[in-house]
C-alpha cells in the first residue's frame, strides 16, 4: 500500500454517473458475467449501483478507509451477495494482472482545496497518480475498460496511457478538479473530457 490519500472529502451517492455506467453496460453486456473493480468505493453506493447495471457480475470494492469498508460489509451482511467482496486497500497492486473486465475510478484520484495554487505539492503528486493508474491498468485484461473521471491529473500524461484508446468522452463539468501536469504544476485553463479508455493489445 502506498499510503497516499488523494480524495480528502468522502462524497458518494447511488448512480452518480449514469452515462458512464450505461455506456459500459452497453459495451460489455448487461447479462455478461464480467469482473468489476470499484476503486475507491467509499461506503459502497457505487457497488450497489453496479450490481443493478450488471446482475451477473463479480464485483470487488476497495477503499483505503477502514470505516468505509466496515460500512460496506455491514450493508453486505444485511443483503448478502456471494459475488461481492470488499477490501481495505489504497492501490490495485495486490490484484491479479489482467483479471478485470472493467475498473471504475470515479472522483477518487483528486484533491479538493487546490484551487488557485500553482502546485499540488505536497498534498498529492503526479508520481503517485502515475503509479496508481499503472496498477489499475495492469489489473485489466486486454480489451477491458478503465472509467476514470474527476481526477486531478490527465490519464493521457501517465505511462499507462500508451496502452489505451479513448472510447468515451464527456464535456468537462463546471466543478471539475483543478488539473496538474507531470511536473505537479497547475495546467491553466485545461479541462479533461476523456472518461472511458479501452486497453489495447501490447
Amino acid at each position: 500500500m502506498s499510503g497516499v490519500l488523494f480524495q480528502n472529502r468522502s462524497t458518494t451517492a447511488l448512480n452518480r454517473y449514469p452515462l458512464i455506467f450505461s455506456y459500459v453496460q452497453r459495451a460489455l453486456g448487461r447479462a455478461t458475467p464480467v469482473r468489476i473493480l470499484s476503486f475507491g468505493c467509499a461506503t459502497g453506493e457505487e457497488v450497489v449501483t453496479l450490481r443493478n447495471y450488471f446482475p451477473a457480475a463479480t464485483i470487488k470494492g476497495i477503499d483505503l478507509g477502514p470505516s468505509n469498508i466496515a460500512a460496506c460489509r455491514e450493508r453486505l451482511a444485511r443483503t448478502p451477495d456471494p459475488h461481492v467482496t470488499f477490501e481495505v486497500a489504497d492501490s490495485a497492486c495486490a490484484e491479479p494482472a489482467g483479471w478485470y473486465d472493467v475498473v471504475f475510478c470515479l472522483a477518487v484520484l483528486r484533491r479538493s482545496g487546490l484551487e488557485g495554487r500553482p502546485t499540488c505539492l505536497p498534498d498529492i503528486s503526479f508520481d503517485a497518480f502515475d503509479r496508481c493508474v499503472g496498477e489499475l491498468a495492469r489489473s485489466l485484461r486486454v480489451g477491458g475498460l478503465l472509467a476514470l473521471r474527476h481526477a486531478s491529473f490527465c490519464f493521457a500524461d501517465s505511462a499507462a496511457a500508451k496502452d489505451f484508446e479513448v472510447v468515451l468522452t464527456r464535456p468537462a463539468a463546471t466543478r471539475e478538479p483543478v488539473l496538474f501536469g507531470p511536473d505537479n504544476r497547475r495546467l491553466a485553463g485545461a479541462r479533461e473530457d476523456a472518461v472511458v479508455f479501452r486497453k489495447l493489445p501490447s
